[in-house]
């Protein structure tokens, strides 16, 4: 399995910042390669929120009990508390981003960017854009440079504009055409 992670803090200890409207707290990229099944059940879900972006395969999510097959192109927003269930599968060579953050207006600021709260997965589009704000945030939390939270705040919004943007359109980004033609 590849992996690349980067922590705001001790990667144990579940940060919820409720002093700041959004901060970003971990991000990281997941990608089977020998590993035949990868899975994650938290029953009690997390303190913060988690998106995760399905950047190519698939993944096998349960929402109440029923499994929902969520393919390249989609997010996934997890909000605190919810019971996360998921899996990934080698053979459908999945690659996943995925993104916890917490804060005291993250609410509004994703219903801000039209990320729906009450259907947990939203069509974002096949993006290299997205792979590429999700790999700078992995590097902004693994380098700590000047003025690194800040950014970590701005690529998140980046991501939700653009997903706020594609869904709005509901026309094919350029990669996608692409990559039919």
């Amino acid at each position: 399995m590849y992996t690349n992670i980067g922590y705001l803090s001790d990667p144990n200890i579940p940060l919820c910042d409720m002093t700041k409207p959004i901060v970003v707290t971990s991000c990281g990229l997941y990608r089977l390669k020998t590993r035949e099944i990868l899975s994650t059940w938290r029953p009690n879900g997390r303190s913060d929120f988690q998106i995760l972006y399905v950047a190519s395969g698939k993944c096998h999510f349960y929402f109440s009990g029923l499994e929902q097959v969520v393919s390249s192109g989609h997010m996934v927003l997890m909000q605190p508390h919810q019971e996360q269930h998921y899996e990934y599968f080698l053979h459908e060579k999945p690659e996943i981003y995925w993104i916890h953050f917490t804060g005291n207006q993250v609410k509004s600021i994703l219903r801000q960017y039209e990320i729906p709260l009450d259907d947990p997965v939203f069509y974002t589009g096949d993006s290299i854009v997205f792979a590429n704000l999700f790999n700078e945030i992995i590097y902004e939390l693994q380098t700590n440079r000047i003025g690194f939270d800040e950014l970590l705040v701005m690529y998140l919004r980046q991501i939700l504009l653009l997903a706020q943007r594609i869904r709005r359109e509901k026309k094919p980004s350029i990669s996608e055409f692409m990559q039919k033609e």
